[in-house]
C-alpha cells in the first residue's frame, strides 16, 4: 500500500494553484521561476525519477533478500521509504523542487526492493491452498493504496496551498507501522531452511505460522523442493537467453510485463487528473478516484477467483 500511495501522491498536486504557478521554495530563500518550461520540466522529474529509483533497486530485492533474510531486508527498505517520506514532508521547507525530487527518488528505490522481497516473503509463508489468494492480497494492496492517495488529495483535505506537504509525507506513518509489525513477523521457514540450512529455527517459524505443532507436511515438501534446487544445473543470466530451453519461457514473461507498461496505464493513473481535465470532465479529481475505485474492486475479485 505504501508503494502505490507514493505512486499517486503526485497525482493531484498539479491542481494546486501554489504548485502549478511557481515552484516551491525555502522560506529562508525566496524563488520564483516563470518559465512555463522549466515548471514542466521539474514536474516531470518530480514524478519520473520515482520510477528511476524503483528500476534500479528492483535488480537488489532478492539479493537483499538472500544476503539479510527477508524480514531483516524489508525493515531496511523501509528505512528508505522513511528517508524518502521525510524528505518530501519538509519539502515545504526548503528548496521543495529538490527535495521532492530526491524524496521520490528514494521512495522509488524502496518500491523497488520491496516490490520483490513482498511476494517473495508471501509466497514463502503461505500454505499451498491459500497461495494464490494470498499472492494476490499483495495487488490489493496496492490498489488500495492507490485509492487512499487519491482520496486524500482531495483539495479540502490535503490536496491544498497549506496541507500538500503533508500529502506527500504522509507515507511515513504507514511505513513506521509495518517496521514495527514485522518485528513480530516469523522469518521464511524456506528461507531458513533452504537457503541457511536451520531446520529447526524453520519448524519454529511454521508452528508459529501454521498454529500448529505438527509440521511434518512442510517441512518435507520443502526438504524435497531443497534435493531438487541442489540437483538442478546453476543457470546464468546468459543462460537463460542462449539456452532454448530457457528462453520461450523468459521472453514470454519479459514481454507480458513490457505489454503491460506499454499499455500506459501507469501513465493513466500518474497523470490522470490532468487528463480528465483536459477531456473537459468538472471535476476530474472525482473521475480518479472513481478509477482507483474500480481498479481496486475488481483486483478484490480477483482474491476470490485465483484459487
Amino acid at each position: 500500500a505504501i508503494n502505490n500511495y507514493t505512486i499517486n501522491s503526485t497525482n493531484d498536486l498539479p491542481t494546486i494553484p501554489y504548485l502549478r504557478d511557481s515552484t516551491p521554495t525555502s522560506l529562508a530563500e525566496e524563488e520564483t521561476t516563470t518559465s512555463t518550461s522549466l515548471i514542466t520540466m521539474l514536474w516531470s522529474l518530480s514524478v519520473s525519477s520515482f520510477a528511476v529509483g524503483g528500476m534500479i533497486a528492483s535488480f537488489f530485492g532478492g539479493w537483499l533478500g538472500d544476503q539479510l533474510g527477508r524480514i531483516k531486508a524489508m525493515l531496511v527498505a523501509n528505512v528508505l521509504s522513511l528517508a524518502g517520506a521525510l524528505l518530501m514532508g519538509f519539502s515545504k521547507l526548503g528548496p521543495s523542487h529538490i527535495l521532492i525530487i530526491s524524496g521520490r527518488s528514494i521512495s522509488g528505490l524502496y518500491c523497488g526492493l520491496i516490490s520483490g522481497l513482498v511476494p517473495m516473503y508471501i509466497g514463502e509463508i503461505a500454505p499451498t491452498t491459500l497461495r494464490g489468494a494470498l499472492g494476490t492480497l499483495h495487488q490489493l494492496a496496492i490498489v488500495t493504496g492507490i485509492l487512499i492517495s487519491q482520496i486524500v488529495g482531495l483539495n479540502f483535505i490535503l490536496g491544498s496551498h497549506e496541507q500538500w506537504h503533508i500529502l506527500l509525507g504522509l507515507s511515513a506513518l504507514p511505513a513506521i507501522l509495518q517496521s514495527l509489525l514485522l518485528l513480530f513477523c516469523p522469518e521464511s521457514p524456506r528461507y531458513l531452511y533452504i537457503k541457511l540450512d536451520e531446520e529447526v529455527k524453520a519448524k519454529k517459524s511454521l508452528k508459529r505460522l501454521r498454529g500448529s505443532d505438527d509440521v511434518t507436511k512442510d517441512i518435507t515438501e520443502m526438504r524435497k523442493e531443497k534435493e531438487e534446487a541442489s540437483s538442478e544445473q546453476k543457470v546464468s543470466i546468459i543462460q537463460l537467453f542462449t539456452n532454448s530451453s530457457y528462453r520461450q519461457s523468459i521472453i514470454v514473461a519479459l514481454m507480458l510485463h513490457m505489454a503491460q507498461q506499454f499499455s500506459g496505464i501507469n501513465a493513466i493513473f500518474y497523470y490522470s487528473t490532468s487528463i480528465f481535465q483536459t477531456a473537459g470532465i468538472s471535476q476530474p479529481v472525482y473521475a480518479t478516484i472513481g478509477v482507483g475505485a474500480v481498479n481496486m474492486v475488481f483486483t478484490a475479485i480477483s482474491v476470490f477467483l485465483v484459487e
